[in-house]
Formats: C-alpha cells, sequence, structure tokens
C-alpha cells in the first residue's frame, strides 16, 4: 500500500501537465489563428476593368521594393506590358507573365469577411507585407494590403487601404503579389522557326565531337530533317531533331545572375556542350552549355545576358553518342523511289529490279520485283515476303561505329560493291572493304564515309528470323524460294 500511494502523486502531476499543455496549445493557437467572426456575403473590394488599367504597383515591405508594370494598348488592340520596378534590369519580360500579374492584382472579388473592425495587427495587416496600388487611366487609384497567409496557407488576409474591415482571399493574390523582376524575366531562351533556320553546329568538349549539319525544311509538309555534311555526310535520328527543335523554342526554368565567381561556378567560364544556329538571314544564334549540375544544364545565349538553368531530362539528348544523333543506315530509301540494285560480290551477284507505285509497297498487288530476271514475289505462310527481307537487308545496314583516321589502300579490293539506281537513273555506288575480321569500311562513290559496319550486315544467317539477316544470306534464301516455293509460297525449313 505505501508503494501505491508513492505513485499517486506522479500521476496526478503527469495529468496536470497534460492539461497545462492542452490549454496552453488551443490558446496559443487562438492566437495565431484569428478567428472568422463575420458570417456576411463575400465582397468585391476591389475591380479594374482591363480597359481601364494603367498600372499595377506592389510595394515590398521586405526590401522596401516597388515592382511596378505599365499596361499601354498597342495599335490592333491589344495590351502591351512594361516592367518599370525598382529592380528592373537589361533583360526581357514575360508578356504572358506581366498580363497574369496585373489580372490577379486588379481583381479581389469574392473576398470572405473575417472581422468588421479588426485588430489590424493580428493578421499581418498593420505593417502589410505587400500593398497594392491599381492605378486608372484616369489618375485615380486604389490600394488593397496584403498580411498574412491563412493557417493552411490556402488563403491570405487582405484589407482596403484606411479600413479595418479584414478579408480572407486566395493565397495566388500573395503568391503574385510576391513576385520580383526576376519572376518576370521571359522565360523563352529562343524563339526560332525551323523553317528559318539554315545550319546547325553541336560541339562537344568530353568526346571531341564536332558536328555540321544542314536543316532541310519541308515547307509543303511542314516537316524537317538534318543533314549531316561535317565530318562526314549523313541524315539525322529522330533524337537529334527533337533535341534541335526543342533548343529553337528553349525555355529556361530559372535564372541565375552573371559574375565571373557563377560562370566558373556553373560551367559557362568554359562550356562542356555549344551548339549554334545559323538562320537564313545570317544570325548566329550560340548556346553555351555546362554539363549536368544537379539535374540541370546551364547555359547562356551568345555569351550574353543572365545564366540560365534547364532540367536536364528536357535535353536528354545532348550528351548521347554521336551513333545515336545520326540515322543508323549508311544508306536508306523507300522502294517506290528504286530502279534497280546490283550487289556484287568477287564470287557471286545478282540483280534486282523494281516496278513499285508511289507510296505502295514490294508486297502490293500492284507491284512487281525480279531476281536477276525471275520473279521474286515469293513469301512466307505468314505473308513475310522474301524480296522485302533482302531488300531491307540492302537498305537498312547499320552503322557500327565511325573510324575518321583509318585509310583503304589503293590496291584494297572490296568484298561487296551495291550500285543503286533510282527512278531518275541516277546512281551510287556503296563499297565495302575489309577493316578486320569482323567489320568493313564503307566508301560511297569512292570516297570513304567514315563509318565501318560489322560483318553480320553482310553475312549473318538469320534462320527463320527472317528480320535478322545480313544480305548474301538473305539473297540466297530469295533464290532458294524462288526456286522451290509452290503458288508463290514457301516457308524456310527449321534447322535441325
Amino acid at each position: 500500500m505505501k508503494s501505491a500511494k508513492h505513485l499517486v502523486i506522479p500521476f496526478i502531476i503527469l495529468v496536470l501537465l497534460g492539461v497545462a499543455a492542452l490549454v496552453f496549445y488551443v490558446v496559443d493557437k487562438r492566437m495565431k489563428e484569428p478567428e472568422v467572426t463575420s458570417t456576411g456575403a463575400p465582397v468585391d473590394i476591389l475591380y479594374i476593368s482591363p480597359v481601364d488599367i494603367a498600372s499595377v504597383n506592389v510595394f515590398h515591405r521586405d526590401g522596401n521594393l516597388n515592382v511596378k508594370v505599365v499596361k499601354t494598348t498597342s495599335t490592333n488592340g491589344s495590351s502591351v506590358y512594361s516592367y518599370l520596378g525598382d529592380d528592373k534590369t537589361g533583360d526581357s519580360y514575360s508578356q504572358v507573365v506581366m498580363d497574369e500579374f496585373v489580372a490577379s492584382l486588379t481583381s479581389f472579388v469574392g473576398c470572405v469577411p473575417v472581422k468588421e473592425n479588426a485588430n489590424l495587427a493580428e493578421y499581418g495587416l498593420d505593417n502589410p507585407a505587400f500593398k497594392v496600388t491599381v492605378t486608372k487611366t484616369d489618375g485615380t487609384a486604389g490600394t488593397v494590403c496584403i498580411g498574412n497567409l491563412s493557417a493552411d496557407s490556402t488563403k491570405c488576409y487582405v484589407c482596403a487601404q484606411g479600413s479595418s474591415a479584414v478579408y480572407l482571399v486566395s493565397e495566388s493574390k500573395h503568391r503574385f503579389a510576391s513576385k520580383t523582376a526576376k519572376d518576370m524575366i521571359d522565360a523563352r531562351v529562343l524563339n526560332v522557326s525551323l523553317s528559318d533556320i539554315s545550319s546547325v553546329r553541336f560541339v562537344r568538349k568530353s568526346d571531341n565531337t564536332e558536328l555540321l549539319a544542314n536543316c532541310i525544311y519541308d515547307k509543303e509538309n511542314d516537316s524537317f530533317s538534318f543533314k549531316f555534311t561535317e565530318p562526314f555526310e549523313t541524315g539525322s535520328s529522330a533524337y537529334f531533331d527533337r533535341l534541335i527543335e526543342y533548343i529553337c523554342r528553349l525555355e529556361a526554368n530559372e535564372y541565375e545572375d552573371v559574375s565571373f565567381d557563377n560562370l566558373s561556378k556553373f560551367g559557362l567560364s568554359s562550356p562542356e556542350i555549344t551548339i549554334t544556329l545559323k538562320t537564313k538571314d545570317y544570325r548566329d544564334l550560340t548556346l553555351s552549355f555546362s554539363s549536368v549540375m544537379n539535374g540541370f544544364y546551364y547555359g547562356r545565349l551568345n555569351s550574353s545576358g543572365k545564366i540560365f538553368k534547364v532540367i536536364a531530362e528536357k535535353l536528354e539528348s545532348i550528351e548521347s553518342p554521336v551513333l545515336v544523333l545520326i540515322n543508323e543506315y549508311v544508306f536508306y530509301d523507300t522502294c517506290d523511289n528504286i530502279d534497280s540494285i546490283d550487289c556484287v560480290s568477287p564470287d557471286r551477284r545478282f540483280t534486282m529490279k523494281f516496278d513499285v507505285a508511289k507510296g505502295k509497297t514490294i508486297s502490293d498487288d500492284g507491284s512487281s520485283v525480279t531476281l536477276d530476271g525471275r520473279n521474286a514475289k515469293v513469301s512466307s505462310n505468314m505473308g513475310r515476303s522474301y524480296a522485302a527481307m533482302l531488300y531491307e537487308s540492302i537498305f537498312c545496314i547499320n552503322i557500327g561505329g565511325i573510324d575518321a583516321g583509318a585509310t583503304i589502300g589503293s590496291s584494297a579490293v572490296p568484298v561487296t560493291t551495291i550500285t543503286i539506281y533510282d527512278r531518275n537513273h541516277s546512281s551510287v555506288v556503296y563499297a565495302f572493304y575489309k577493316r578486320n575480321d569482323d567489320s568493313y569500311y564503307v566508301c560511297r562513290n569512292g570516297q570513304y564515309t567514315k563509318f565501318y559496319v560489322y560483318g553480320r550486315e553482310l553475312y549473318n544467317d538469320g534462320g527463320t528470323n527472317t528480320y535478322d539477316y545480313g544480305l548474301w544470306p538473305a539473297y540466297e534464301i530469295l533464290t532458294k524460294a524462288i526456286t522451290e516455293q509452290i503458288n508463290g509460297v514457301y516457308d524456310i525449313p527449321e534447322k535441325q
């Protein structure tokens, strides 16, 4: 019993401490969260028609800063905004952001009454964080004070200047009022149409890459592609196309001030990547980028202006290997553009001829294709065309790699020569010379392309997988299919 009595007093003390803590929490909460005592209908404390707005000025208590946007009307009746705040710099400011800023801070409608004769200090309105003054075209003005955010940060307290009536409005008013010059800088780093681009130079230090490509714009179809001219000639990949398309309309996520320290800090005193767009009116637009830093690329345009930062994912292919940026095939064309193909090796040769209408394929009923004069329209039971298989093995030869410094001896003999004749009777010759036991240099019309291909592109036997054949095994299968077909059908036997 004696030990039990000793436990009663500590227990009572714990209960009293708990009650005291609860009382303190309730009192403290009430002190921090002013009660809404009014039940009146929503009130419009300020609304200015867009046609009557001349300017919006926000005074920031912290920093003693005036943020000012002036509105004028162009000859065609559209609104034009100018930034004239104390912190104005030489940057270009976004018409869209300034329009949103003005629209938000000239409309305080549907405000929820909190208290008629309030102690403004309770709501942060005795010395408000922001004073919004809207001036009309006739010179008259109205001012709204913005104080604290509500406890849940979804609303903020406001009042008309000179009034003690307090209201709640959306926190967006507080957010827009807090904007300064840096928040209104035009996010567009570039806004160039691809139809205006003449060429692109892409330079990357990490792997000594330097590529030059001409832009080919198809006005009729509003489409584009790029043709690399240095250090080799080939088409671009979809990855390169998307990268340049994004660069042409590049938007910054944020900006950083320019200083010697920041140029070094953000890797721009010696940029990792440089992309230069040359326009048809002879302008050079050069974007310099750092390597990825904390999930961002930092950059500058024409080595001037603020440092911008872009989320790395938006420029995902900027550090891709060169083989990803260029077309994957040594050459490619559709069969409706081809008249014939001659393929020659030291021990065999063949000629394919085509008569395929525009937009049609080898398998279509009206198409004609022959191999050495024999009808080559033979398919498997699954409908796979063996002539199409051979065509693909020729026109889908993958580039294996780049070997820019290699030379091909004058006495070298090609292991395979492919001559392609188009419908306009023009021809191009591709020759393949041994590089090592598993790769071959590629020449185009007698000039080394600086590319090589792997042996499988010429010699792989795909078995029953008709999408995995090299050129010569595909030729042998088509020859066998023509010889052994029954009513135009032949199936490759399973290997035992």
